[in-house]
C-alpha cells in the first residue's frame, strides 16, 4: 500500500475523510473543508477512494484558480465535468442536469475577491437539496487560507462546515511509524529514540518520515540536524494556516524546523522532555520496585504502621508506613549498607534518571546509552511484577522445608530425587563454614533466582532452608503464580540428634536458639500461612528423619 493511502487510511486522518462521506450520503450538496495551505498530501485523492469505494460516486478536483471566476460559477464548474454550458442556464439546472447526477467535484483556488460570487452560488446550490435517490452533483470547496471571520462567513453561509485541524493524534503517529516498518527494538535507547520522534514529529507525516530515518542518537538530541535544515528552509512563521502549527495532545505544537528557524528552542526542549519523561521515569521506577522487592524482608521491619519511616520537609514530617511508597532517597537511607556493589550501582542510575527528568532536563544520547549498557548488564537483578508469566503450565510444584535449625531438611530433601535448592549450600559457595554474617537478603534471593530458575523450565524444586518465619516463606512462594502448586513440608528432630550432628553450627547456641522457638513459629505453617492453596505435609510424627 503507499504510504499516503496508509496514512489517510489511519484514524484520526480518515476521520475528516468519513465525516465528508457521511455528509454526501445524506445528501448535502455543498459542503466547505478547511485544510492548511499548501494542501495536506494526498487529501483529494483520499476524498476521492473513499466516495467511490462507499458511495460508488465519481469525484474530480478542480483548482479554479487557472480560470476565469468572473464567468458564471455553474458554467465553469458543468464545463470541468464536460457538460456544455449551453446547457446549464441557472443554479436549479446545474443541480438537476442528469450528466452531473453522482458526481462529486472538489473546488480549490477560489480567489479572494469572487468569494461573494461563490458564496450566492453555494448558497442556491445548498437549497436545492434533493430527496431523491439520486445524488449529486456535490461542490466539496476547499476554503482559501487568510480570510476573516466576516469573509468566511460570506463563503460558508449555512452549508456545513468542516476543518482538517487537530485530526491527527500520537496514535495516528505510532501506528503509520508502525505500519511503515519502523518499530523500536526492546533496548532503552532504541524507545527512548522512538519516542522522541513521536513527539517531535507530532502531527508532520513528512517530518515523521525524515526523522525515523535518523540514527538513534540524532532522534534522541536532534537540534544539530533541525538547525542545518532550518537554515537550508523557507519556511514562514509557523501558524495553522500555512500547516506549520497543529493540536498536539491538546497543545498547539510547531513543526520542529519551523519551530528552530525562529529561536522556539524551549517550545521544542519541553516536547523532547515530555517524550523522555514518558520512557525514562517508569524504567527508574522499575528499578525501585525491583530493588524493594529483592529487599523486602529487610524493608518490612524497617517500614511498617508499628515503626513508620519519618520524612522530613523542611519543619513539617510526613511518616511513611508502606515501604512501596519509599522513594529513591529514602530506600538509599535505609539500604546504604545491605546493596550488593551492582545494585547500588543500579540505584544510583535509575535515581539520577529520576533527578534529571524530575526538574525536567533533558538527558544526552551517551547517558542514555550507558544506563541502557548497565541495566542490560545486570538484568538478573530486576524482578517482575508478574510471577512465572512465561513458564509453561506443566504441573510443577514447589515444595518449602519448614523446620528448625539441623533439623534435617537437607538430609530430607535429598532423598526425594527433586532438584534442590539449598541456601545452605548456597552460603558455602561465598564461606566453606557455611557461615554468612549479616544481611541474608543476598543469599535469599539467590535462593529465589535458582529455584524460579528450575520452576521456568518446568521442574518441580525442594527449596531447603528453614523458612521459620512467615515472611521468609512467603517472600519465597511469591516467586510462583498460584496456579503452580506450593507445599510445606515440616521436618524436625529430636534436640539431642540435633545436637549430636551440629557441625559448624556446634557451641553457637543456633541449634539451641531454633529449637526454642520452632514450637510457636510452626503454628502459621501448619496453617499454611492463612493460604488454603498451599499443602502441608507434617513429617514430624512420621519416621524419624535421622534413619531416612
Amino acid at each position: 500500500m503507499d504510504r499516503l493511502d496508509i496514512w489517510w487510511n489511519l484514524a484520526g486522518p480518515s476521520s475528516i475523510i468519513n465525516k465528508i462521506v457521511q455528509a454526501v450520503g445524506n445528501r448535502e450538496r455543498v459542503l466547505c473543508l478547511a485544510a492548511p495551505n499548501p494542501r495536506p498530501a494526498g487529501l483529494s485523492g483520499a476524498i476521492e477512494r473513499k466516495l467511490r469505494s462507499e458511495l460508488s460516486l465519481e469525484c474530480a478536483t478542480l483548482d479554479v484558480s487557472r480560470e476565469d471566476q468572473t464567468q458564471p460559477i455553474p458554467h465553469l464548474l458543468a464545463g470541468s465535468l464536460g457538460v456544455p454550458a449551453v446547457e446549464i442556464g441557472s443554479v436549479g439546472e446545474f443541480a438537476s442536469h442528469p450528466g452531473l447526477a453522482d458526481q462529486v467535484l472538489i473546488v480549490d483556488g477560489i480567489e479572494r475577491s469572487a468569494l461573494r460570487r461563490w458564496g450566492l452560488f453555494l448558497r442556491q446550490l445548498h437549497l436545492s437539496r434533493s430527496e431523491e435517490m439520486i445524488v449529486g452533483p456535490v461542490v466539496i470547496v476547499l476554503v482559501p487560507t487568510g480570510l476573516n471571520r466576516d469573509e468566511l462567513a460570506v463563503l460558508n453561509g449555512s452549508a456545513r462546515f468542516l476543518s482538517t485541524q487537530g485530526s491527527v493524534g500520537r496514535y495516528d503517529a505510532i501506528s503509520y511509524a508502525a505500519q511503515i516498518g519502523t518499530r523500536p527494538s526492546a533496548d532503552l535507547v532504541s524507545r527512548v529514540g522512538h519516542a522522541t520522534t513521536i513527539d517531535l514529529a507530532a502531527w508532520s507525516r513528512e517530518l515523521l518520515e525524515n526523522m525515523l530515518a535518523w540514527e538513534v542518537s540524532d532522534q534522541i538530541d536532534p537540534f544539530a540536524l533541525l538547525e542545518r535544515a532550518a537554515q537550508a528552509s523557507n519556511l514562514r512563521f509557523p501558524c495553522w494556516e500555512n500547516g506549520l502549527v497543529d493540536y498536539w495532545d491538546d497543545e498547539p505544537a510547531v513543526h520542529a524546523v519551523a519551530a528552530v528557524k525562529y529561536g522556539m528552542h524551549d517550545h521544542l526542549r519541553r516536547r523532547l522532555w515530555s517524550a523522555q519523561a514518558g520512557v525514562l521515569l517508569p524504567f527508574a521506577y522499575r528499578i525501585l520496585r525491583s530493588l524493594i522487592r529483592r529487599h523486602e524482608d529487610f524493608l518490612a521491619k524497617k517500614v511498617s504502621p508499628q515503626k513508620p519511616w519519618i520524612k522530613k520537609y523542611g519543619t513539617r514530617e510526613v511518616p511513611v508506613v508502606d515501604y512501596w511508597k519509599l522513594e529513591f532517597y529514602d530506600f538509599q537511607q535505609l539500604t546504604e549498607n545491605i546493596l550488593s556493589p551492582e545494585e547500588a550501582e543500579l540505584r544510583r542510575v535509575a535515581h539520577a534518571i529520576r533527578n534529571k527528568v524530575a526538574h525536567p532536563d533533558l538527558v544526552k544520547p551517551d547517558q542514555i546509552a550507558r544506563i541502557s549498557d548497565y541495566y542490560e548488564a545486570h538484568r538478573e537483578l530486576v524482578e517482575a511484577d508478574v510471577p512465572g508469566w512465561n513458564w509453561p503450565r506443566c504441573g510443577q510444584s514447589m515444595i518449602l522445608t519448614v523446620g528448625p535449625s539441623g533439623g534435617g531438611k537437607s538430609r530430607w530433601s535429598a532423598a526425594q530425587g527433586v532438584e534442590v535448592v539449598s541456601s545452605d549450600e548456597i552460603r558455602k559457595e561465598t564461606n566453606p563454614d557455611g557461615e554468612t554474617p549479616g544481611s541474608q537478603a543476598g543469599i535469599f534471593h539467590r535462593v529465589r533466582a535458582a529455584s524460579s530458575k528450575i520452576l521456568e523450565e518446568g521442574r518441580d524444586v525442594i527449596v531447603d532452608a528453614m523458612h521459620v518465619e512467615a515472611e521468609h516463606r512467603l517472600r519465597q512462594i511469591s516467586i510462583a503464580p498460584p496456579d503452580v502448586g506450593i507445599r510445606y513440608v515440616i521436618i524436625d528432630r529430636p534436640r539431642a540428634e540435633k545436637l549430636r550432628d551440629a557441625g559448624w553450627r556446634a557451641g553457637r547456641g543456633i541449634v539451641e536458639k531454633y529449637d526454642d522457638i520452632f514450637p510457636v513459629k510452626v503454628i502459621a505453617a501448619l496453617d499454611g500461612d492463612g493460604r488454603p492453596d498451599i499443602q502441608v505435609v507434617d513429617l514430624r510424627a512420621q519416621v524419624p528423619i535421622s534413619s531416612q
